[in-house]
C-alpha cells in the first residue's frame, strides 16, 4: 500500500474501513491469487531439507515463502508432512512438474516414490520494511467499537503502533495503546470517541530490511 497520504481529501479521497473487512496499512492481500493444489510425486529430506516432488493441478503457482500444507504422504514415516510452512525454493517447469523445498527437521530421507498432496492458500503480502507511516483510514466518528491490529515482519526487530488522529493531520496522530516490538502479533484496542483517522507508524526497525505488513480490523459490534 502508499504510505501516509498527506495530498488533500479533494485530491486523494480517504479510503475508509469497512467493518469485518481487513484495511491494510502496510502490505496487501494477493485478492487476484487463488489457491494452489499439487500432487506429491516424491519425497526427500537432507540436512533437514525437505524436497518433495510435485505437479501442479491448479491454481496460481505460489512464491517463495508461501504457506504450504502438506499431506498423505508415506514414504520414511511421513516426515514431510507439514501444516503452513514456507517454502525456500520452488521450480516447475511448462507442464507444472518440479519440485519445492521447506525446513523440515527429521532423519535424511533419500528420494523416494510417493503420494500425497500439496495445498497453498493465498497469504498476506509484505512490503520492505521501512520507518514510516503507514497508509490512514477514515473511521465512523462515533466510536464505541474495537480496532484490531495484527502484523508480521521479517526484520530482525520492529516497533510499530497505532494510531488515531480526530482531523487527519500528521502532527495530531497519537498512540492507540502500547507500542508493539515483536516481529508478529495482534492486539485489541478500543477506539478513543471522535477519533476519525488511524494507520499503523513503523517507528524503528533492524535488520533485513526484509517486509511486514499490518492490517487493521474494525469490529463489527459497537459498545464492545
Amino acid at each position: 500500500m502508499p504510505p501516509y497520504t498527506t495530498a488533500p481529501p479533494s485530491i486523494t479521497p480517504r479510503r475508509g474501513i469497512t467493518a469485518g473487512l481487513p484495511a491494510y496499512s502496510w502490505g496487501s492481500f494477493p485478492l487476484s491469487q487463488q489457491p494452489a493444489r499439487m500432487y506429491v510425486t516424491s519425497v526427500a529430506v537432507s540436512a533437514n531439507v525437505a524436497t518433495v516432488g510435485v505437479k501442479m493441478v491448479e491454481g496460481n503457482v505460489p512464491a517463495v515463502g508461501a504457506l504450504a500444507t502438506v499431506t498423505g504422504t508415506v514414504a520414511g514415516g511421513s516426515p514431510v508432512n507439514v501444516t503452513n510452512v514456507g517454502i525456500t525454493a520452488i521450480s516447475l517447469n511448462a507442464q507444472g512438474v518440479g519440485t519445492i523445498t521447506y525446513p523440515a527437521t527429521t532423519g535424511n530421507l533419500a528420494t523416494t516414490p510417493d503420494g500425497g498432496q500439496v495445498l497453498f492458500n493465498p497469504t498476506d503480502v509484505g512490503e520492505t520494511t521501512v520507518v514510516g507511516k503507514g497508509l490512514q483510514f477514515a473511521l465512523d466518528p462515533a466510536g464505541g467499537y474495537g480496532l484490531t491490529l495484527v502484523w508480521l515482519s521479517t526484520a530482525a526487530t520492529i516497533a510499530l503502533q497505532l494510531e488515531g488522529a480526530v482531523d487527519d493531520v500528521d502532527a495530531q496522530y497519537a498512540i492507540i495503546g502500547t507500542s508493539q516490538a515483536t516481529l508478529s502479533g495482534s492486539v485489541v484496542a478500543q477506539v478513543p470517541n471522535n477519533v476519525r483517522f488511524v494507520r499503523v507508524n513503523t517507528t524503528a526497525f533492524t535488520g533485513g530490511p526484509g517486509t511486514t505488513w499490518a492490517k487493521i480490523y474494525q469490529s463489527t459490534s459497537t459498545g464492545m
